[in-house]
């Protein structure tokens, strides 16, 4: 974890052809070589002209800098690298976000990432094993998610839809288990399965539902789901969404919250945590839009950690 999966990642966002940042460095430099997702050169010019424009570096010294920084560009974004003092840090992380304009929500993404403990990445189901019970190999990831979350006037989540794309990792696929913190009153699936028996509480704050496949997959297929969660709180949860991370840090995932209109919070910020006991290691605030939703993409994810938003409102 740390510094390397920080660099794999602004490596992906920088080469992502669906993203601003690509279009940055691409007109600069030649086609990356093969099995190398950006041309690092590239990369080192546009950091080079952001630095003459904060008036960092003269003129004359920008067109030789990729090529004196060779060593630190390799560095900074090559994620094959032992965890060492050498590879990605803060500094040159904030520098090369700062020069391609990074979005504050992958950024503070990208430090979550740089700033986690080192070692073996946490498998999140860790977190509902028994002490002694060893975790069996997971079955299946999600590719693509899309969380809609709806709050009603009264302050309280009242449904949680989910469109997902999951991959099984095993043959014969037959079912998933969405889990849950929170007290949920039902699960509708709409599309791709049938819920199966009832709720249960796996640990203390987390609770499941199983859901039997339509059709199963095989080894590398993927499957298509949507479903609802229907919620029924007595007393008033933290003013938050969370998503965990899962075994899926590689996955597309989308996060909206819906408030109602008649009552919307103060100040709304999207938050990333590096577990579910533990506050938030970055968050930024957000605007609503004219739908009075906020919403953010997050494609760089934790396993372990979680993802959303936390929000005020008026009288707390």
């Amino acid at each position: 974890m740390g510094r390397r999966d920080a660099a794999a990642a602004l490596c992906r966002l920088l080469a992502d052809p669906d993203l601003p940042y690509r279009a940055r460095w691409a007109p600069l430099g030649t086609t990356p070589r093969r099995g190398h997702p950006l041309n690092r050169a590239a990369v080192g010019r546009v950091v080079a002209a952001h630095l003459v424009d904060v008036q960092q570096l003269d003129d004359i010294e920008e067109q030789g800098w990729p090529r004196t920084k060779k060593d630190w560009l390799d560095r900074s974004l090559d994620s094959s690298k032992y965890e060492d003092e050498m590879t990605l840090d803060r500094e040159s992380l904030e520098l090369i976000c700062e020069a391609f304009a990074v979005t504050a929500g992958h950024r503070g993404q990208l430090v979550a990432l740089l700033e986690s403990p080192e070692g073996r990445a946490a498998d999140p189901r860790d977190q509902f094993a028994q002490p002694g019970v060893d975790v069996p190999p997971r079955e299946y990831h999600s590719v693509w998610v899309l969380e809609d979350h709806y709050v009603g006037a009264d302050r309280r989540p009242s449904l949680h839809r989910t469109t997902q794309t999951v991959q099984a990792d095993i043959d014969d696929l037959r079912q998933i288990m969405l889990r849950f913190d929170a007290d949920c009153v039902a699960v509708t699936v709409e599309h791709g399965g049938l819920a199966s028996g009832e709720i249960t509480k796996i640990s203390d704050c987390i609770w499941g539902q199983s859901i039997i496949l339509d059709q199963p997959a095989q080894l590398g297929e993927q499957r298509d789901l949507a479903y609802t969660t229907y919620f029924h709180y007595t007393e008033d949860p933290p003013p938050e969404f969370r998503r965990s991370g899962g075994s899926d840090p590689h996955a597309y995932v989308e996060i909206r919250v819906h408030f109602d209109p008649s009552c919307l919070p103060t100040e709304v910020c999207h938050c990333v945590w590096p577990s579910l006991d533990a506050p938030p290691l970055t968050e930024a605030v957000t605007r609503l839009d004219a739908e009075h939703s906020a919403s953010m993409i997050f494609n760089v994810l934790k396993p372990g950690g979680l993802v959303g938003f936390q929000w005020t409102w008026p009288d707390a």
